[in-house]
């Protein structure tokens, strides 16, 4: 009986240690999930907007955790061309109710949220002062009400302002677990980058 008792005490104490151990590693491989779909996203609009010479982006609803890819489509909307969403495979053209918008989105994993908590350097030049993507805009190219982040690309993959349409390199989304702060960038030529830090300092590590 006291052998038993040894052995179960032991198991209490490596559980005890073990557990938080595990959570904090399944929420940051959480994390660096939500950052590679993003990422991946971001290449598949390049390739959108490259192969059908048209423009794309990806969209992030800051406010509810949710992000897709959307393409132009141009003859649309009586010719006049919409932003579709591209897992769709439809030409119904997007709505956005407070900067949610209509179609299939995916959702960040539990206990993911946009945002970058108290870090103010980013991690390139680019993002010298960290920030998300510029505002989204609607199909009549108006700011979208809401809390909203979209890296668009012109037709040769190139990551544009959606008002002046001159290519800029401060694309970025950051999303963070209340741990670490996880950050896919892209610069002026395309080339897309993940970063992770802690949340409790800018130190930057590529991924």
């Amino acid at each position: 009986m006291l052998e038993l008792l040894i052995v179960i005490g032991i198991s209490i104490v490596i559980t005890a240690m073990a557990v938080p151990r595990f959570i904090a590693i399944a929420a940051t491989l959480r994390a660096s999930g939500d950052l590679r779909s993003l990422s991946g996203l971001l290449a598949q609009a390049k390739m959108r907007s490259a192969s059908g010479f048209t423009h794309a982006r990806v969209y992030a609803d800051l406010t509810n955790n949710v992000y897709q890819l959307q393409v132009w489509n141009k003859t649309a909307n009586g010719g006049a061309g919409c932003w579709v969403a591209d897992a769709d495979q439809t030409n119904t053209c997007l709505t956005y109710g407070g900067g949610l918008p209509s179609g299939s989105s995916f959702v960040l994993a539990q206990g993911d949220t946009f945002g970058f908590g108290a870090l103010t350097a980013g991690p390139t030049p680019g993002q010298a002062a960290i920030a998300q993507a510029a505002t989204c805009r609607d199909n009549g190219n108006a700011a979208v009400g809401g809390t909203t982040a979209c890296i668009l690309f012109n037709s040769r993959g190139v990551p544009i302002d959606a008002v002046t349409l001159a290519p800029i390199a401060t694309g970025a989304f950051y999303l963070t677990n209340g741990s670490v702060v996880d950050g896919v960038t892209i610069s002026a030529t395309g080339s897309i980058q993940n970063w992770t830090s802690p949340v409790t300092s800018a130190t930057w590590y590529v991924q």
